[in-house]
């Protein structure tokens, strides 16, 4: 009996952020303490790959390090591991990016490009269909 009131105790010390049940931005995705820069997020599922996957994973990595490095955080995630975040970004196909616009610390409102690994060609055309993507959405 002691052991499950600690274990209600505990529970009760999280911030309710971590404690609500429905799945919304703010639950789902905190950014750290002190980060004002916007966030770019690739959505990838090892469970439901293709076969250009890793290529323009590559390529929009190289992407976003040449035109925003030091601009936004980057960070590669992997669906079959957190599932949480389909519903969430309303996910479709095995990748996808989101740009997560960020003020005071704080997510307020996100974009989607789906199935990117279609638009993986020529690299100056990739390129500028993601760099015209994240600047009209964040005003670079």
């Amino acid at each position: 009996m002691r052991f499950i009131a600690l274990l209600l105790a505990a529970f009760l010390m999280l911030p309710a952020a971590l404690r609500a049940a429905p799945a919304t931005l703010q639950n789902l995705y905190i950014n750290p303490a002190g980060k004002r820069l916007p966030e770019a997020v690739i959505f990838y599922s090892s469970a439901n790959t293709c076969e250009t996957c890793p290529e323009t994973i590559d390529n929009l990595i190289a992407v976003l390090k040449q035109n925003y490095q030091g601009k936004l955080h980057a960070y590669l995630i992997d669906t079959a591991r957190h599932p949480e975040f389909i519903s969430a970004f309303k996910l479709k196909g095995p990748l996808n990016l989101v740009i997560i616009r960020i003020s005071d610390g704080t997510a307020f409102g996100y974009r989607k490009l789906a199935a990117i690994q279609s638009i993986n060609g020529s690299p100056a055309a990739f390129s500028r269909r993601i760099t015209s993507f994240i600047n009209n959405f964040l005003g670079f």
